[in-house]
């Protein structure tokens, strides 16, 4: 599904809002990222930027309770 997804929007150079509780699927999947806290965005920035080095504390303790947290989330965000 994710490729299907992926092939539409270069297919059809779309923009695409991708809304999703699993970590791993947002660093593959997303050119740019904002995550939210109680319905306020605390961290916005290139996929890279955010999974690579994130700079706010709620997006860290993200990180820390995803499963499979040894995934690297950076690598997969390039």
């Amino acid at each position: 599904m994710l490729d299907l997804l992926d092939d539409v929007k270069r297919k059809f150079d779309l923009a695409m809002l991708f809304i999703t509780h699993d970590l791993r699927v947002a660093a593959q999947v997303c050119d740019s990222v904002a995550v939210m806290l109680k319905g306020q965005v605390v961290e916005y920035g290139t996929a890279a930027e955010v999974f690579g080095n994130p700079r706010h504390d709620y997006t860290r303790a993200l990180f820390d309770a995803a499963p499979g947290r040894a995934w690297n989330f950076g690598a997969a965000a390039e």
